[in-house]
């Protein structure tokens, strides 16, 4: 009976109680005459937290094609710690008629 006990508490105390979260943090949707400055908080936010600088042409790219929509999404990521990190997407929309584009800096890390 001690023995299951002591193997209980010793389970109970090796496993963490820190709440893993993810959010959004910064968030923007740039219509096509605002491109300049949605590149501009780009770098703005990349600055802020941290991030290197890296080019837009150089992120992590997907791109995704349907009859008359393109989505081109890029992404770079700042490790913080083993696990917190800052994830950068911007994301362009091009339609038949219209482009816009949306910035997104998401959290994910410790409460």
């Amino acid at each position: 009976m001690k023995k299951l006990i002591l193997i209980l508490i010793f389970c109970l105390s090796t496993t963490s109680c820190t709440q893993i979260i993810t959010k959004n943090v910064f968030e923007k949707i740039y219509s096509s005459t605002q491109v300049d400055v949605a590149y501009k908080d780009v770098y703005k936010q990349l600055s802020v937290y941290g991030a290197d600088s890296i080019p837009l042409e150089k992120w992590l790219t997907n791109q995704m094609i349907s009859d008359t929509t393109i989505i081109l999404q890029r992404i770079v990521r700042e490790d913080i710690d083993k696990k917190t990190n800052y994830q950068f997407v911007f994301t362009e929309y091009k339609y038949p008629k219209s482009t816009s584009y949306q910035f997104v800096v998401r959290y994910t890390g410790k409460k």
